[in-house]
């Protein structure tokens, strides 16, 4: 029953997003479409398991290796072992995408992502694969996990593009129990959900230390500080549950990262 539950709730956030926006998905100029189930070799099946308990962050990004033990040993399921996640672009439970090979990742390394956010204690993952240019996808990944014990989310990709930020903003109007950490982009140029200025919108740059070599970039650098606030995040929510998510930004903006990270106002 928990399982045919959560399939319905992935189903109904697609449609849930497409009333709230009335739009349809928009490719980013000069960016190549993410590979479907089609386009790719058949996505493995979600080794089996149970639920880790902890606080559930999600993901929103390209997909993550689930196969990797580490990983799927930390997967928030349901009451049947169900995986609590969803592929936007496939539409079914599957949000693979098979490990890069950087040293740190970056907005397209799921599974890197994944790895820093699980070396936190206490943390459990919902995973949700979107394709890369469609802010529709990002709004309707956002209608799916309020639907599911997260109440963090970590954005792990975006654009400059102003174009591309209304849909973001509406399902973050929706769905504000959801607090939503994103890269807070450089210089002038933030990524469209930090530009939002939304009570549950946390936008996060590195501090200052540097935990990656200078080589590797400093979008990097952004991406590992918007895993660090999320883990800060699920430590306050373990102690303190209740917390709505206006109110854990508040907290993780007086508080700050320290040498870690740092909220981008």
């Amino acid at each position: 029953m928990q399982a045919r539950h959560i399939l319905f709730s992935a189903l109904a956030a697609g449609a849930l997003a497409s009333g709230v926006l009335g739009q349809t998905a928009v490719q980013a100029p000069g960016e190549t479409p993410a590979p479907t189930a089609r386009d790719q070799a058949p996505k493995p099946p979600v080794p089996p398991g149970r639920d880790p308990g902890g606080v559930a962050i999600a993901l929103i990004g390209t997909g993550i290796d689930y196969t990797l033990p580490d990983v799927a040993s930390r997967l928030a399921r349901d009451g049947e072992g169900e995986l609590i996640g969803w592929d936007l672009q496939d539409q079914d439970r599957k949000p693979f995408a098979a490990r890069q090979g950087h040293a740190r990742p970056g907005p397209g390394d799921g599974t890197g992502i994944a790895e820093l956010l699980l070396g936190a204690p206490g943390v459990r993952l919902v995973p949700v694969r979107v394709a890369p240019g469609d802010p529709v996808g990002l709004a309707r990944a956002l209608a799916f996990v309020a639907q599911t014990p997260a109440r963090v989310a970590v954005l792990a990709m975006g654009s400059p593009s102003p174009a591309h930020w209304e849909p973001l903003r509406q399902a973050a109007q929706r769905f504000r129990q959801v607090l939503i950490v994103v890269p807070a982009g450089q210089g002038s140029e933030p990524t469209h959900a930090a530009a939002l200025g939304l009570d549950n919108v946390l936008p996060v740059a590195p501090g200052s230390a540097r935990a990656e070599p200078a080589d590797i970039g400093a979008v990097a650098g952004h991406t590992a500080a918007a895993v660090a606030a999320a883990s800060a995040a699920a430590e306050l929510l373990a102690r303190e549950p209740g917390l709505e998510a206006a109110a854990l930004k508040r907290r993780l903006a007086e508080g700050g990262g320290g040498a870690f990270w740092q909220v981008q106002r």
